[in-house]
């Protein structure tokens, strides 16, 4: 039975993660590096009048190549790369610069240094910053989620280039280096960059090398990479008072570092430089991952003796790329430029040399750049950037003869500058072509992606009535929706043609994802099938049906919407409305404020509302009689309307068959449910005092974690509750958290379900408090509690096992006393047991119904298990706080409410829900706001595919828990929950679809957006994965749905046989 229904909501998940992936690649393509590394010979000779323009702007591939010019001489020996995380740039050079980092700060403000303000591209996270550091090249959004299984690079860098140069190098710190870099380092200690709580060991792990390796002289480059200050943002932010003494330890470490080089470079030939700077910055919510000014500007401080004494330059108060570091690096190392590189040398690192060597230099970082248009542009040499490097290169060359001929040194210095300009000028216009190439898109994987998504919306569109009113479990309602075989086959054949057509085609439409390799025809493939399945259906539709079906559809669509109350109506609208929504950059980022504004009038709605008190509670009365599916009220009450016949002026009704009556009718006759007068004001009150506390617990949250952009900087309560003084007021709103989770859960438990939930909320403080951030006397904060995070999980699992086995149970006790049943009837005879086998049935049939209640309790109470191992400590006020919002809504709201008989509202209420409970996490649009240390809960080595779920389970807690309590709900009552699900699977799907679907139009329309990286494209990627988590849900109601209403249906039709 339904098996017609599942298979079309598969279907349609399937085909709409498919259009949602293709356009995804489309729009994000993974930036493929140029093989191989740079070599001396690939530098380019001096532009003297013996050696052409062409032969300077060809690379490898010129006729001069064989014969590369000079190397650069070197200017320092060794270099220190202290990198310390999310240092923004204020932190070194705001007003509070003077009293967190005196003796770095000093340098810097009596020019004893050279120092930038280093601006990141985004996305600001670690592993891609450490990639544009190394490389010089502009890493993409898809390293967002490579960031997480870190792998070897392969693109040229100046680390291995330095390795292939004989560099003896050590590391310590962020084990991303050496996951990066493998076998690059002589000696090396990695820490995890992941366990966020702790800011003290996983710097004193690093600093208790320095000594021994300063004392050394077996090596040539020293890493050190800080992760302290970052932990400490994402735990309290930048205005937290661990930061102050942080970066006061960082500035006696650099201190250590520099008085000691400098007193080791009187004994060496080249002065050693010790580079201070961040990889990212920070919000002013403490997290990084976006485009603001806080989380892009970092520091950036060169420090050597060559400096020392005001010889170096005053602080250069425009900012830099990082992408810069990797040239300058190679240059004043004397090694080639990475081939990859985007970055320009930064010029004040070459005062101390001669003009010749700095034109040198930035000669060679200009060929570079070439090279890497000239991989990117079919036509480069018609670019402006090149066309300004040849000026370049010919001014270079009459600055080369002005020197032979003994020109005078101000004309040779005058001319130098001008050369040096012009060369700048040339290599910043190729750098904006190529970075603008790199965002080139995918438009034939683009519009195939929305293809395949609008097809799903137009299918679910169409079979909206198959699934909103009753669900007919046979597959002849169908066969109005099947096209003829022939029609299907030259629809197939249509659509695989003009596919064709555009992968041949030489109009630069071909699509790079979709008509190359096996994972692209495969694609292709299904999107062919897709596309001719729904084109064939929609000519069945318009023409050959005469349009009947649709205009059908159209007009039992809108009659329903008319019969519709103020709150059903508004949940329709505010779907539309939040569509709507997307378009605009503004409301993207603050697209929180959207749902709290949807929620917050929902309830008052529904607070305001007055529905017939005969009406009050029909859900509630199981249907124990019929064989038709819950169908939706709404329906119901207009095929009421529409048997109401006039005769002989008077109002009758038409008497309905058994088979012709509704659950919803059933109950109106029946009084079921129903209240009486006397009754009906305090259940009114009762609700209304319920939904007063829905409104105020919501204003909570609401101010608990603030998120977007407007509000993420001011101070909310979470902020206050995890400063480190005041631990004990955590620890205390964790337990009396802990306390309603426990209560209100009990009520639904049995006795060892109940003891293990216990177990498992202790065994969450436990390992809390073992890692530092709760407050336990008898417990000594000595590890980070992975031991006690997997006993949880071993608790978690026995509580999933204990409750799957209540089932099984209640299966093998029906078995049993189906044979003893038997064995009765055989022996006595069967009229003799007709009243014994009466009275089990009903008794087996309460039995059923409390052990599926059980079920779908014990899988919500391991959820909520879970979620709150995973969350963070001050978000499980957040987990308890919507545990009782469930509670309220499901026990003293929705029974009395007229969105109760409708299945597709409820959902539709839960999915709102559910998207202001995310947002209530402290989660936003901006990837900054991803808590990717809940990935390692238990862990102590990376496992990709265990962190990115248990990431994701603790990212989308709040959905997840809403679609889990609407399993509840309906699986509690329903007898025969199965079409139920169906309905409530089909309204989240489409109201999935119709988000994604617009959105996926309106960022290509805002392709060009300045804002296109920034804002449009974080939040594409949490559309793509909030569709994921849909699919998944959708998939996982589907497979349990089907155990709960085969069991139902195998116990009646046993008793019914018999």
């Amino acid at each position: 039975m339904y098996k017609s229904h599942t298979a079309f909501l598969l279907v349609c998940v399937v085909i709409q993660v498919l259009g949602v992936v293709i356009f995804l690649k489309g729009f994000i393509p993974v930036k493929n590096a140029v093989p191989g590394h740079a070599t001396l010979l690939d530098l380019p000779p001096e532009p003297w009048e013996n050696h052409t323009v062409a032969s300077q702007s060809h690379g490898a591939h010129s006729e001069d190549s064989g014969n590369p010019g000079p190397l650069l001489p070197p200017i320092f020996g060794r270099l220190v790369i202290m990198l310390v995380d999310a240092m923004r740039a204020d932190f070194m050079y705001g007003d509070s610069g003077k009293n967190f980092m005196p003796y770095t700060r000093a340098l810097v403000d009596s020019n004893s240094s050279v120092s930038f303000i280093a601006k990141a591209h985004p996305p600001t996270v670690t592993m891609p910053r450490i990639k544009g550091l190394t490389t010089g090249s502009i890493p993409g959004f898809v390293d967002i989620a490579l960031n997480l299984d870190s792998k070897a690079l392969v693109e040229d860098n100046i680390i291995t280039q330095m390795y292939r140069a004989g560099r003896r190098m050590v590391f310590y710190g962020d084990d991303t280096w050496l996951k990066l870099f493998p076998d690059h380092f002589v000696r090396y200690d990695g820490t995890t960059s992941f366990f966020v709580t702790d800011y003290t060991e996983v710097d004193n792990n690093v600093t208790r090398h320095v000594a021994p390796e300063l004392s050394r002289t077996d090596w040539d480059v020293m890493i050190l990479h800080y992760l302290g200050l970052d932990h400490i943002g994402h735990l309290a932010g930048p205005a937290s008072p661990l930061v102050g003494p942080k970066l006061r330890e960082m500035d006696k470490i650099v201190e250590t570092i520099h008085t000691t080089v400098m007193e080791q470079d009187s004994e060496r030939d080249l002065p050693t430089l010790l580079v201070l700077c961040g990889d990212h910055g920070m919000s002013n919510a403490g997290s990084h991952g976006g485009a603001s000014a806080p989380e892009t500007l970092t520091t950036l401080v060169f420090l050597s003796s060559l400096f020392s004494g005001g010889k170096g330059s005053s602080h250069v108060t425009s900012p830099v790329y990082q992408t810069g570091l990797a040239p300058t690096l190679a240059l004043t190392f004397g090694l080639p430029v990475p081939q990859n590189s985007l970055g320009q040398v930064m010029t004040p690192l070459l005062a101390r040399s001669s003009a010749r060597d700095q034109l040198r230099a930035v000669q060679i970082n200009a060929h570079q750049l070439v090279g890497v248009l000239q991989a990117n542009m079919a036509e480069f040499d018609r670019e402006p950037g090149y066309q300004l490097y040849q000026q370049a290169v010919k001014m270079h060359s009459g600055w080369l003869k002005a020197l032979v001929s003994g020109e005078s040194v101000t004309s040779l210095e005058t001319l130098g500058q001008r050369v040096s300009q012009q060369y700048s000028r040339a290599m910043e216009s190729i750098v904006d072509r190529v970075a603008a190439s790199l965002s080139e898109y995918d438009m034939h994987a683009m519009v195939v992606g929305i293809t395949l998504l609008v097809q799903v919306l137009f299918i679910l569109l169409v079979a909206s009535r198959q699934f909103l009113t009753e669900i007919v479990p046979v597959a002849e309602a169908w066969m109005v929706y099947i096209p003829p075989p022939a029609l299907l086959l030259s629809s197939f054949f249509l659509v695989l043609s003009a596919h064709v057509s555009l992968c041949t085609s030489t109009t630069g439409w071909a699509s790079a994802e979709l008509c190359s390799g096996p994972a692209g025809w495969l694609m292709s493939l299904a999107a062919v099938i897709s596309t001719s399945v729904c084109v064939s259906l929609m000519i069945k539709l318009f023409f050959l049906t005469d349009g009947k079906a649709l205009i059908s559809a159209a007009s039992h669509g809108l009659h329903m919407c008319c019969s519709l109350p103020l709150e059903a109506l508004f949940l329709l609208a505010g779907v539309v409305l939040h569509t709507v929504s997307l378009g605009s950059s503004s409301l993207v980022e603050e697209e929180h404020q959207t749902w709290y504004f949807l929620q917050t009038t929902l309830f008052f709605l529904i607070m305001m509302s007055n529905p017939q008190p005969s009406h009050q509670q029909p859900i509630a009365c199981e249907d124990t009689t019929t064989t038709s599916s819950p169908i939706d009220m709404y329906t119901q009450r207009i095929s009421l309307s529409e048997r109401e016949q006039k005769d002989d002026g008077k109002t009758v009704k038409k008497t309905s068959t058994k088979k012709e009556s509704t659950l919803f009718e059933q109950n109106v006759r029946s009084g079921c449910g129903a209240l009486s007068r006397q009754d009906f004001v305090p259940e009114r009150l009762r609700r209304m005092v319920a939904v007063l506390v829905l409104l105020l617990t919501s204003r909570l949250l609401r101010s608990w974690n603030q998120t977007g952009i407007v509000m993420a900087d001011r101070p909310d309560i979470g902020d206050w509750f995890v400063r480190p003084e005041n631990k004990i007021y955590l620890s205390s709103l964790v337990v009396a958290s802990f306390l309603v989770i426990f209560i209100l859960q009990w009520r639904t438990c049995d006795f060892t379900s109940s003891l293990l939930l216990g177990l498992g909320l202790i065994g969450i403080y436990h390992y809390r408090a073992k890692t530092g951030v709760l407050a336990a006397p008898w417990i000594l904060h000595t590890d980070k509690g992975i031991f006690e995070a997997r006993l949880v999980y071993l608790v978690i699992i026995i509580h999933l096992c204990w409750t799957c086995l209540g089932l099984l149970k209640t299966w093998t006790q029906h078995l049993q006393t189906e044979n003893v049943e038997n064995f009765t009837a055989n022996r006595d005879g069967i009229q003799e047991n007709d009243l014994r086998t009466t009275q089990s049935f009903n008794k087996e049939n309460k039995n059923w119904k409390d052990s599926r209640k059980t079920f779908v309790d014990g899988l919500f109470t391991t959820l909520v298990l879970l979620e709150a191992l995973l969350l963070r400590p001050h978000n499980t006020t957040v987990l308890a706080v919507t545990v009782f919002q469930q509670y309220l809504l499901h026990e003293l709201v929705l029974p009395w409410t007229v969105l109760s008989p409708s299945v597709p509202l409820l959902s539709l209420l839960h999915v709102w829900m559910g998207q202001a409970a995310f947002y209530f996490q402290g989660n936003s649009n901006s990837i900054a706001t991803i808590d990717i240390s809940a990935g390692y809960v238990g862990m102590e080595d990376y496992v990709q595919e265990v962190a990115g779920m248990l990431t994701c389970l603790s990212t989308y807690a709040g959905p997840f828990l809403w679609f889990s309590s609407l399993l509840v709900f309906i699986a509690k009552r329903y007898s025969r929950p199965y079409p139920a699900l169906l309905q409530a699977c089909f309204t989240i799907i489409i109201t999935r679809t119709l988000p994604v679907t617009a959105y996926t139009v309106i960022t290509t329309m805002q392709r060009y957006h300045l804002f296109v990286w920034s804002v449009f494209s974080p939040k594409l990627l949490y559309e793509a994965m909030l569709t994921a988590v849909t699919a998944a849900v959708v998939v996982l109601i589907l497979c349990l749905g089907v155990p709960l209403q085969m069991i139902g249906t195998i116990h009646k039709l046993t008793h019914t046989t018999r």
